[in-house]
């Protein structure tokens, strides 16, 4: 089990990726794996990984722009789906609902599984928007079953 916040981040992270890889041992990555650090040789040392799945986070809107390439180039290198991915979306921080869900849209066209984390959580109740997006993207059947929030009733699951 790897601890490490963020692997990648560290300036050994080749030496400590290829040991990893040089184990054969299965890996669980606990922890999110900072996308704007991505690189198309560190996906294709990642992709050499046994791992089940590799987690990221989008946590800040306006990193939009630089990040959008890079998971796209990430899944292209990997070929994981979304079965093997997921990606933290921060939400209830410093972004517009809209913001939110542009941002849980535009991971699931990529082939992303978006998982909402409510900022101060303990501050909202079940009724507000942001908790029924949680409630919608992080139940996988409802959000596999019904394509759009505006279409999800939360009376009926």
């Amino acid at each position: 089990m790897i601890c490490d916040p963020n692997l990648i981040a560290c300036k050994d992270w080749k030496d400590l990726i290829q040991q990893l890889i040089d184990s054969k041992a299965v890996i669980n990555i606990n922890q999110g794996i900072d996308i704007r650090m991505m690189t198309d040789e560190k996906a294709e040392m990642i992709k050499r990984l046994r791992v089940d799945s590799v987690h990221f986070a989008w946590d800040r809107y306006e990193d939009k722009d630089a990040i959008i390439p890079k998971f796209k180039a990430f899944k292209e290198i990997t070929g994981w789906g979304a079965r093997k991915t997921s990606v933290f979306v921060l939400t209830n921080f410093n972004t517009t609902f809209e913001q939110d869900l542009e941002r849980v849209y535009t991971l699931r066209e990529m082939g992303y599984d978006p998982y909402i984390m409510i900022y101060n959580k303990q501050l909202t109740n079940g009724n507000e928007s942001v908790r029924l997006l949680q409630r919608y993207v992080n139940n996988r059947k409802i959000f596999k079953t019904i394509k759009r929030f505006e279409d999800y009733n939360p009376k009926m699951g």
